[in-house]
């Protein structure tokens, strides 16, 4: 029981880290917060980790229900988010640049009272992605353990964001735009890895529950 604990952690922990990306998300939030004081980043980060904590667990909790009520199965979902995921990937191993430009809020979302929940927490931190990874890994048929494992892998990841936002413009600094990039390929190819694995499950146990309904 502990090693699939674990195996649940690390696979929700995997995903969660490449969909969020904290590193792809860092430069965006230096060039939001440039002209604030680093309390006052540490302090927006810490709230827009906050709010995609609330928004992912809405839809852990409540998503497959949501789900089932549409009449949708879960290994429909998988498949369907793992094509989702995987053309993620696709976009950040082939061009990094244009995932960077798909996560970059318009004008208006500098506004300072509403920027800790948009842009940072939706759709950076709580995408469609990290939403569609966290209903996977949070099915109604995992046990309420299996369910924790999921969440502490949602609470270290964001605790990660924070940090790296916190230090945004320094890591900026270190990396340039050619770490970047080379970082945000690695996890792309990660991504279309763990994503084509959805894909599979999603169409193997559809293809066994139409089998056992027959």
């Amino acid at each position: 029981m502990t090693n699939e604990l674990f195996a649940i952690f690390v696979t929700a922990f995997a995903t969660l880290f490449i969909v969020i990306d904290p590193i792809l998300v860092t430069p965006i939030f230096a060039s939001l917060t440039k002209d604030d004081t680093p309390r006052e980043r540490l302090r927006i980060a810490v709230m827009a980790a906050i709010y995609s904590v609330g928004v992912l667990m809405f839809f852990g909790f409540v998503g497959n229900a949501l789900l089932h009520h549409l009449g949708v199965s879960l290994a429909a979902f998988r498949a369907a988010m793992g094509i989702i995921l995987f053309i993620m990937g696709f976009r950040m191993f082939f061009d990094p640049d244009s995932e960077t430009q798909a996560k970059t809020p318009g004008p208006k979302a500098s506004a300072r009272d509403n920027i800790a929940f948009f842009p940072l927490s939706i759709p950076m931190l709580a995408g469609p992605g990290a939403i569609a990874t966290i209903m996977l890994v949070m099915g109604p048929d995992t046990q309420l353990v299996e369910k924790g494992a999921a969440i502490l892998a949602v609470a270290i990841v964001l605790a990660i964001a924070v940090l790296m936002m916190a230090f945004a413009s320094r890591i900026g600094d270190v990396l340039g735009r050619t770490g970047m990039n080379a970082i945000t390929r690695i996890l792309g190819m990660l991504l279309m890895a763990l994503s084509t694995q959805y894909v599979f499950d999603g169409i193997r146990i559809g293809i066994l529950e139409q089998a056992a309904g027959a």
